[in-house]
């Protein structure tokens, strides 16, 4: 079977939803408005909660709705998103970032993608240290992913493809949730320093 776990033949029904790809491909543009709306969302549905919600506004209670819908909704939307083009449409996928199609490489990063949009997802119902085990993994991959895809713009010209549409979310939401979680740092109440043991 080439690429992925499904190849580029998704289902019939899936079919319809997604259109198929035009000649050009995925354009950086269209990368950068997609990003641009899916953290807009984020953050206006936030303020939205943040000003309807019954609850007393504090910096603290602002950070933690921000960091819960860019880690639902960036991480966990996106990497659902990422995960299913990899494994439903890799050749496409392969093909928009100048990759060889049929390797299983796509199963992998889709797998990948797949894995951390659950871990955003499941950011809803827990909390503490889940947030920061999610946001450290996805940005770790995000800004590699990032890295790679400005080299392989660089060594090959690869301007205007999904490589070049990549770069913004790989690097912007990353930057956004370790802005983000300094904030929330030094919103934190600090404790005496230990003693030191003799």
């Amino acid at each position: 079977m080439a690429g992925g776990v499904a190849g580029s033949a998704a289902p019939p029904g899936l079919k319809r939803l997604i259109p198929a790809a035009d000649t050009h491909g995925y354009s950086e543009r269209e990368g950068c408005v997609t990003t641009i709306i899916v953290i807009a969302l984020a953050f206006i549905v936030a303020t939205v909660q943040l000003f309807v919600s019954k609850k007393p506004r504090s910096g603290r209670r602002t950070l933690d709705l921000y960091l819960l819908y860019l880690l639902v909704v960036g991480v966990g939307l996106g990497g659902l998103l990422g995960g299913l083009g990899h494994l439903l449409f890799a050749d496409r996928v392969a093909e928009q970032l100048g990759w060889a199609t049929g390797s299983p490489f796509q199963t992998e990063v889709g797998l990948f993608d797949l894995a951390f949009g659950v871990l955003g997802i499941c950011c809803i119902w827990f909390r503490g240290q889940w947030w920061y085990a999610t946001a450290v993994g996805w940005s770790v991959f995000a800004l590699g992913a990032g890295a790679n895809h400005i080299r392989d713009i660089v060594e090959k010209g690869s301007s205007g493809s999904l490589s070049a549409a990549s770069v913004l979310p790989d690097l912007l939401v990353p930057a956004l949730l370790i802005v983000l979680f300094i904030l929330r740092w030094r919103l934190e109440p600090r404790t005496a320093p230990l003693a030191a043991k003799a």
